[in-house]
């Protein structure tokens, strides 16, 4: 067997723990230089963690019962409004060669612009009110489910506060929808949703968050035993993936009562 040993990678997300245990090559570096293990661990996470389990990792850490789950659509004014920014700020001519792809994005980066200043404008009054805002945001222009092209929206989650600072805000452009967040301790089935909305173009960002929100850091270990990882005493499995020996693996799990964490409250930059 070629020389070797195994991290566990642990994150603790709100109420929900996750643990990956993976191989790195070579003998482990001592403590003053472990550039060699922190390569291998970040090569890992590109492997291991896709964005679906980072943005499940930021609604977990953030977001709670009561805070609200947001679409918001256009109305014909609305597109008439991404048309007219668009037609003001045309793609060059030879952007794709696809004139209907191109059309396409000009919508999704027209409806992200607005999006995102809705989100500025939001976030100005309810500064007034000494509120923070607190936001995940996506644009899409797809069902899902399908892959079909459907008219472009948003899906966000934002604290409760904001609601109707959003109706307010968004008025001229469409409609806003809500329904609150349950008192489930794992959203990863959100984050799901989420991700399976946006379509995949290259270098662009999935999904876009405020700044104050609580970023999840992991904590790495290194172990010599390939032995099948273990959900904490007190915890409860929520999945796991087919353990393979020699293979890596992964589990999440709800948090044991005593080690869950609160979503913190208060915005940390501006």
């Amino acid at each position: 067997m070629q020389e070797g040993y195994w991290i566990i990678r642990t994150y603790e997300s709100g109420a929900v723990g996750e643990k990956t245990k993976f191989w790195v090559q070579g003998a482990r570096p001592s403590s003053r230089n472990r550039r060699k293990e922190k390569s291998e661990i970040k090569k890992q996470e590109q492997n291991e963690y896709s964005a679906q389990k980072q943005l499940a990792r930021l609604i977990n850490a953030n977001f709670c019962q009561g805070d609200l789950l947001m679409g918001l659509d256009y109305s014909p004014e609305g597109m008439e409004r991404l048309e007219a920014y668009i037609a003001e700020h045309p793609f060059p001519a030879e952007a794709t060669g696809d004139e209907e792809a191109d059309h396409m994005e000009q919508f999704r980066q027209a409806a992200e612009r607005e999006m995102r200043l809705c989100l500025r404008r939001v976030k100005r009054e309810l500064q007034k009110q000494n509120i923070a805002l607190k936001y995940i945001a996506i644009t899409s222009d797809m069902d899902g489910d399908t892959g079909e092209t459907v008219r472009v929206h948003h899906h966000l989650i934002v604290n409760q506060e904001a609601r109707e600072v959003f109706v307010q805000k968004w008025a001229d452009l469409g409609g806003v929808n809500w329904s609150p967040l349950s008192g489930q301790p794992d959203y990863t089935p959100i984050a799901e949703y989420f991700i399976r909305q946006v379509r995949r173009i290259p270098d662009a960002k999935k999904y876009i968050s405020s700044r104050n929100l609580e970023r999840p850091v992991p904590k790495d270990r290194a172990v010599i035993s390939d032995a099948e990882l273990r959900v904490p005493k007190g915890g409860k499995l929520l999945f796991r993936n087919a353990f393979v020996p020699g293979r890596a693996q992964y589990i999440r799990y709800v948090l044991p009562e005593r080690k869950k964490t609160e979503p913190p409250g208060e915005e940390k930059t501006a």
